[in-house]
């Protein structure tokens, strides 16, 4: 249960984070996506079950946040969330080129897995209109933000099983 309140109060903070701060600054147009990266970071560190529960979590709540249709982000970080936790056991997740590639991998399939649900519910969804080169933006600015949060959840957390959480 406490790892459970812990978790849900780094969602809150970060999603508080990204819709004060993070969403006024932009590179080249690309606004990181700080939830997902909390999520990827978790995910290496505590492994699928605490990836999945904070994305299905962050993505609930960004789902109420932006006022598109309940449960799609929910959903792909869900996914996303299981995925990246995959991955823990089968590569070393205290690697920078892990984390940087596990957190551009997951914002092109989070960004995939919207698009095919969007288009399979046939909304008109303006993000299904950023251009490849804007994708890939985002996907490079998650990828820092992923090592970032990674390094700092792992100094926070102080324990060698990363079981604090």
């Amino acid at each position: 249960m406490k790892q459970t309140i812990k978790i849900a109060l780094l969602v809150f903070g970060v999603l508080l984070l990204q819709i004060t701060l993070v969403a006024r600054v932009s590179v080249f147009g690309a606004k990181a996506d700080l939830p997902l990266a909390l999520i990827v970071a978790v995910a290496l560190l505590k492994g699928p079950f605490h990836g999945e529960m904070t994305g299905f979590f962050s993505g609930f709540l960004c789902d109420l946040v932006s006022g598109g249709p309940l449960g799609i982000q929910a959903f792909s970080r869900t996914l996303i969330g299981y995925c990246a936790g995959f991955i823990r056991g089968r590569l070393y997740s205290d690697n920078i080129v892990t984390q940087a590639v596990s957190g551009f991998v997951a914002t092109l399939a989070g960004k995939l897995i919207t698009s095919v649900h969007l288009s399979l519910l046939s909304t008109d969804a303006q993000f299904m209109r950023i251009p490849f080169l804007g994708v890939i933006l985002v996907a490079l600015l998650n990828s820092i933000f992923v090592v970032i949060i990674f390094w700092i959840l792992k100094k926070v957390i102080k324990s060698e099983t990363y079981m604090g959480l």
